[in-house]
Order: C-alpha cells, then structure tokens, then sequence
C-alpha cells in the first residue's frame, strides 16, 4: 500500500515486561496480554478500516491509536507517524501489524525495543511462501522476548472480554461460556465464525505460520480461562507434540473436551498444506493415533465440528450410550433409528413399567418402543403431550433425544414443534438432551436459543446431529479413565543421519536378545559352506545382502524346502539369480518353518519426524491390504493398549478361532508386540522395524522375518 508504514526512525530503550495479567512469569503473562490487551495499536493502511470497526463492534474498552505515516486517521482512529510517536506513559500491549512483508521485521524490532508484550501479523510473505523462510527467522529474532501471532494469519478474536482484532468480521459473539477455536488458517475460523449454528464462541485464534506461537501455547493459555467449555482445533500441521502433549494432559485434568479437525489427510489435502502453511502434514494414522493418545475428539469436517462442540457445551456430558428417542414420523424413526446404531447409541425398549405408562398416555395406534413415535400427539396441548415425555423418560436413560424438523418460515406454525420441545425440557431431568433437526437449515434461531437456555442441545442436520450424541456419549464414558500421566511424550530426536539396514540373521540375533522367539536357524557363509544344517525340515532358505530388504521380489526367499537334496538345489538356483543381478550375498540364513500356525500378525515400528515412535499392527494374510484393517499407536504405550488395538482390528476373528478355525496365543503376540516395542524404545538408532509376519501358534509367537533399519554412527 502507498499508505502503509516506512521502516521507523528513532527507537526508545527496551521496556521492562513482566506479565500483568492472570499471574504467572513472563511468558505467560505476555501471552495473557495477547488475548487481554488493555491498549492496542494498529499499524498499517486503509485496509485496516475493518479490523478497526470489528474491534469497536465488539465493544473494545481499552486504548486505542494507528500508526501510519501518512494518514491523519483511519476509520476514525488518530494516526501517529510512527511507533515512537504514540505518546502514551506505557508501550501497547498489543500490536496488530499489516505492512508489506519488507517493512514487518523492523516494525517488530522496533515494537520489540519499545517493550510491547505481544503482536498480531497479519502480513504474508513469510515460511508459506518461496523464499520467505529467512525472513519468518529474522522476525522471530527482532522479537525477542515479544510473542508475536502468526506471520500469515488473520488475528485473534476475544469475544468474551471484546478484545477483537481480526482482519475481517467473523461473526457477532458475546458468550458468558463457550469454546476457544483454534485454527492454522482464517477460513475454517470464517466458517465457524460466522455459522447460524448457534455455537457459543469465546475465542476465535488464527494461528498462521505458528513461528513463534504455537497451538500448544495458546491451548495451554486458553484452558486457563474458566469460561472455556471446550476447545476446537484444526491442524494443517502438527507441531511440538511434547508440548501439545503436555497441554492435553492439562485439558484431561482439567474435564475440557478438545475437538480436534485435522486438515492434509488426503494426498492432494497434504499438498494443500504445504503450499498454505509450508507445514507438511502427518500420515492421517499418526495424526489419529495421536489425537486418541491426547484423549481428544476427531471431526472431519467444520460442521461436524460445529454440532460435537454444541452437545459438549450446551447439555451436562452423557455419562454412557443409552439413548432415549422420541419423534413425530415414523420415517424419523427409522432413518434416525439406523443413524443411532451405525454410530454406537444404544436404543433399548422401554421397560414394563414404562411401557404401561406409555399406554395409557399414548394415542390409541400407537404402541411403546424406542425410538417412540408419538404420531399426532405431536399436535396435543402441553398438559396432554407432557405425560408422553414423562412416562417414556422415567426409565434411566443416558441421553434423551428428539429427533423432528421445524417448518421452513411460512410454513405450518411452529407451535407444536416448540411445545413438543418444552415437554422434552421438562421430563429430561439432569441428564444430556438433544434436539436434532433432521435439515440443518430450517432450525429457527429463536427455537435453538430457547433449547440451549434450557440445556437441550440443538443440533442441525441428521447425520452431523447423531455424531454429535454419540462422539459426546463416547467422551462421556472414557473421561473418568482418561490417563493425563500417560499423555505426555518426549521430545522426538532430531533427523536421522546416514541410514543402513542391519541384516536379518543380525536383527533377529538382537530380538532374541530382547526375550522375543525367532525360528531355529544357521547361518551358511562361502562359496564351500556345508549345507547340512542340524535342523529339522522343512525348512527356510533366506539371503543375507546387504541393503536388500524385500527378498522375496529378489527371488532370495525360499520356503518350505523338505529336505537336504531341495536346500543344496535351491542354494545353486538362489546364488546364480543373484549373480545376474549383481548382488553378493555375505551369506545364506537356513531356519526351521514354524510349525502349526493358527495366523499371521504384522507389526510395524518407525520413527516419524517431529512425533517420535510410532507403532502400527495388522491382521496378517491376503485380506490385510484389501481391508484397509491396521491400527496405529504412539509409543510409549501401556500392554492394555496393544491389546485393545489387537482385539478392535475387523479381521482379529481370524486369529481367534472364527468358525472353528485353530485359536491362535492372543497373550502371546500382545507379549510380542509389547516386546518390540520395549525392544525399539530402548534403541535411540532405531528407525524402521518391521515384523512380516509374527507368526501366531496355538502357544506362542514367532518372529518369522525381520527388517531393522537404523542410524549408523558418523
């Protein structure tokens, strides 16, 4: 902009910071001056006009001033030609920055000099762009001890204090309770923002680049705000998992639900990510493994955000799954009955006692069940439609839920709908109640306000509504068994440096070594090595090359060899096909096959950057890759959790005797697995480990085959 600020002229001496508001050190008390300002500076052009506006909309209370060399005033607002001609006692505690990418790391030195406590960098042109990462990196360093939000990022909203200082509108809020919705971009912030969705927002916190403020600071920050219900994030990008870690430790200590939408799951999403946030995103298994391991609710999607956080937020928390459904069609009844059980709820019929109440209360035609179609009772006075409600809910319940769809505005009257809502609001008692309207449009705001008012959450569109229920039931039931102590991680190491892969014989050496039982075996080296072996056939004929992991592409795996006549003609025909090819082996590894196995478990272990170890295990055999049936955990991990990801794979009926097939040591592969992943924890090189197969027998298991990658010492 021709208007926009030129670098600064005169600098003053650093002023001292020492974090005024909600206690704590400095660095806290800068970070409660971000989203507390009592004073604020806007710097930049006329496009600024906005934030200006928004700020005064949402009734900012505190000192106010622009700078810009060339303006009397913007929208308003009296302009100082530059920073250090704000004649005020103190330094802003907040500045929102909106200058071209050139001028924005003097203004920050200079903001820093003056000892503002915080700024909002609105400007791109930094780490999300080519070239720009080396001036994201001198932003950070003229910051110093100043926190500075984003580069490239829309701003920060507090609606609860009206400390607003975004660069657009997004939205009108002014809860006394609600969620803090953390984002990397503006435009999930937009769309939550400003849904007719009635969400109670707090805070409204665009993240940006992430150079010096990160989603696990501003969680932790926001978790200390008793007026925060719940907390929503979208991730293009996880950073500092042992900080965030720590933080959703905090947020389980503390009973607050985390929403968490994690962006770049998709191929061409990751893409996406990289070109917005220059953040590659994680695998969509690690970014969920890591989400369960915080205790946290995954949504896909902003609406299916949206209606999860009303029913955390506006209803007391489901305490189990039983569900009590009540609705005016049969068709509801049955599309909302299949939604309920595809999603877990459960819908048990009402009980005898329940169940004559129901009868005598009830239209004639209409018999008790669950879900409960009232019919044309719908249409009943209050006094004669309550007792429906009544008789129906007496029975305990986790969650009542009303399943209908208002009018569209000039159609029928609303009235019974509303009544039929106020029957719901007095029958449901203490527990969780929901509305859901089965269209998410035609939800009038005066009817969800007069829900959220008396704690029925109301939720919008059918399919987003009964994942609400059930991802707050789930919520519900594992709050009081969510183990803080076990959430937080250490601090992944740095890149690996030069990789190699330790040969089979080798690797298995060491896992036999760590507890784990490997097959029978001998190691056959040189051109005259004896082939007589000692051990018991059949047996499996394996080369040992040097940086070959996939034998069997290579035609350097042979199995089930019967005899010693069928090992000396598979060792000649092997050792021609690796002459051909250029490989020379350091050796040959004969092993005994594993006798009467009941199935096949593959467990993989890597260490993925930024996060750390992770492990992942599957049901072996050709199905595995068809159905997509593998799950994913962070190490360190408790036996409980192997065993829990073992028992929830579709396919681990085939490993425990399904139609009467052969029952495989399901104890013992979880001591297997619970090995390996002792065995990689204990092992800082370690890479890649990849057991394919960990044969299961009736007694034990076995590893069947090895690969070990790891990082060789410089």
């Amino acid at each position: 902009m021709a208007d926009s600020l030129p670098p600064t002229d005169k600098r003053r001496p650093e002023a001292p910071q020492d974090g005024r508001a909600f206690g704590g050190g400095a660095r806290t008390g800068r970070f409660q001056r971000l989203l507390h300002p009592a004073s604020a500076v806007f710097i930049g052009g006329s496009g600024l006009g906005p934030a200006i506006d928004y700020c005064r909309a949402n009734g900012f209370s505190g000192r106010m001033m622009a700078v810009n060399p060339h303006r009397a005033e913007i929208a308003g607002l009296p302009c100082a030609k530059s920073i250090f001609d704000l004649d005020w006692d103190e330094a802003p505690d907040l500045a929102f920055i909106a200058v071209p990418k050139e001028a924005v790391v003097e203004t920050v030195a200079a903001l820093a000099g003056l000892g503002t406590a915080a700024a909002v960098c609105h400007s791109s042109g930094f780490s999300e762009s080519a070239g720009g990462e080396e001036r994201q990196a001198a932003l950070v360093e003229a910051a110093g001890r100043m926190r500075v939000l984003g580069p490239n990022c829309p701003g920060l909203a507090n609606f609860f204090d009206g400390a607003v200082f975004m660069m657009d509108h997004f939205g009108n809020h002014a809860p006394r309770r609600g969620v803090a919705v953390l984002s990397n971009g503006g435009a999930y912030l937009s769309d939550l923002g400003c849904a007719d969705r009635s969400l109670p927002i707090g805070y409204l916190i665009g993240l940006g680049n992430q150079a010096m403020v990160s989603v696990a600071d501003m969680l932790d920050t926001v978790l200390e705000d008793p007026r925060v219900t719940a907390v929503n994030i979208y991730f293009e990008g996880i950073f500092e998992v042992a900080a965030l870690s720590r933080a959703a430790a905090r947020a389980a200590r503390l009973g607050k639900p985390v929403v968490a939408v994690p962006g770049g799951r998709s191929a061409a999403g990751a893409r996406a990510a990289q070109s917005h946030t220059a953040s590659l995103s994680g695998s969509a298994e690690v970014a969920s493994a890591l989400l369960r391991r915080f205790g946290w609710i995954e949504a896909h999607t902003a609406s299916d955000a949206i209606e999860t956080l009303k029913m955390l937020t506006l209803t007391p928390l489901p305490r189990g799954p039983k569900t009590g459904f009540v609705t005016s069609s049969g068709s509801y009844a049955v599309l909302g009955g299949d939604a309920a059980q595809r999603q877990g709820l459960a819908l048990p019929p009402p009980s005898a006692q329940a169940a004559a109440k129901l009868r005598a209360v009830l239209p004639d035609y209409v018999g008790p069940a669950n879900p409960l179609d009232i019919s044309d009772a719908h249409g009943w006075p209050l006094p004669r439609l309550r007792p429906i409600y009544d008789a129906f809910l007496g029975d305990p319940y986790h969650i009542a839920l009303q399943v209908m769809c208002y009018p569209p505005p000039g159609g029928w009257d609303s009235a019974a709908w509303d009544r039929t809502v106020e029957a719901l609001a007095g029958a449901k008692g203490q527990r969780a109640a929901a509305f859901i309207n089965t269209l998410p449009e035609n939800l009038p705001r005066a009817a969800r306000t007069r829900m959220s008012a008396a704690g029925i959450a109301p939720l919008q569109g059918l399919a987003e509504g009964m994942r609400a229920v059930a991802r707050a039931a789930r919520y519900g039931v594992a709050r009081d068994t969510l183990e803080a102590d076990a959430m937080p991680l250490p601090e992944p190491p740095g890149a690996p440096g030069r990789l190699y892969s330790v040969d089979e014989c080798s690797a298995k050496s060491l896992l036999a070594g760590a507890g784990l039982t490997v097959p029978r075996g001998r190691l056959l080296c040189g051109e005259n090595a004896a082939v007589s072996t000692g051990l018991t056939y059949p047996v499996a004929l394996k080369a040992v090359v040097d940086g070959l992991t996939h034998k069997s592409e290579a035609g350097a795996v042979a199995l089930g060899l019967a005899d010693e006549s069928a090992l000396r003609a598979a060792l000649t025909a092997m050792r021609r096909r690796l002459d051909c090819t250029g490989r020379a082996p350091r050796g040959f590894l004969v092993e005994e096959m594993v006798a009467g196995a009941c199935g096949e478990v593959l467990v993989g272990i890597r260490r993925v950057a930024g996060v750390g170890l992770t492990l992942t295990v599957s049901v072996g055999g050709v199905a595995v890759e068809l159905m997509d049936d593998a799950a994913t955990l962070i190490l360190p991990a408790p036996r409980q959790a192997f065993a829990e990801a073992l028992g929830g794979l579709r396919l681990f009926p085939m490993i425990d005797g399904y139609r009467g097939r052969p029952a495989a040591d399901v104890n013992a592969a979880v001591r297997a697995i619970a090995a390996l992943a002792d065995f990689a924890q204990a092992r800082p090189a370690l890479v890649e480990l990849e057991i394919n197969p960990l044969i299961l027998t009736a007694t034990g298991a076995v590893v069947a085959d090895a690969v070990l990658v790891e990082t060789a010492e410089e």
